[in-house]
């Protein structure tokens, strides 16, 4: 538990330092969002300060990465983050889902979120953030695996509603030496993922708010 109240501070200290800096150049920034198709999403990896990188390093969280929102989410539409799970080649099990929007319209400008996974024997455990505060969860883990690679986006992407982009994924292995996927297509999840021994996936989607499971 202290662990989780830990990063939610250190997500929400992240969040004001972004902000502050999105204010400062608030005037500067409203042309390029406006610029923005009202149909699509631009998602990128977050470029933080030499402060706010700082405090990234002393979190002490195994694996992280940091993105940003630009764009509007019509009303009645929901921004979907997930976790799923796969194990020596099955499909995939979705472990973890949060909702995000009202049924009312959400405009987005830079907005921070991220995807956070700590390891510990047997269990991961991740967290999901957004400038509305985080969700947490777990999930257990082949005691044998002794391998790991992450991978994460490290490029602007653009996506519309119906969509998904591949935000990170674990892979995890039994054997003592990996290789890279290295997929530059964040919006197809690589086959080897699909067939690893166990792979965790963090993704994203853009979708009607009917389509949300009661």
């Amino acid at each position: 538990m202290k662990r989780f109240i830990t990063l939610l501070g250190v997500f929400l200290l992240l969040a004001a330092c972004t902000n502050e800096g999105s204010n400062e150049g608030k005037q500067e920034e409203k042309g390029s969002t406006q610029e923005a198709s009202a149909s699509s999403l631009d998602i990128k990896p977050a470029k933080l300060s030499k402060r706010e990188q700082s405090i990234v390093n002393q979190m002490g969280v195994d694996f992280k990465t940091f993105y940003t929102v630009d764009g509007t989410v019509g009303e009645g539409e929901a921004l979907v983050t997930s976790i799923v799970v796969y194990k020596d080649g099955e499909d995939g099990k979705e472990e973890f889902v949060t909702w995000g929007g009202d049924y009312k319209q959400e405009r987005f400008n830079k907005a921070l979120h991220s995807f956070q996974l700590q390891m510990e024997e047997k269990v991961a455990y991740f967290t999901m953030g957004s400038p509305d505060g985080y969700s947490k969860g777990s999930t257990n883990m082949p005691k044998e695996l002794g391998a790991f690679i992450f991978e994460q986006i490290e490029e602007e992407v653009t996506i519309t509603k119906g969509e998904t982009v591949y935000l990170a994924y674990l892979i995890g292995s039994s054997e003592n030496q990996m290789s890279s996927v290295n997929d530059s297509d964040v919006k197809t999840l690589p086959e080897s993922v699909k067939t690893a021994e166990y792979a965790i996936v963090a993704q994203l989607e853009w979708k009607d708010n009917l389509d949300k499971k009661e």
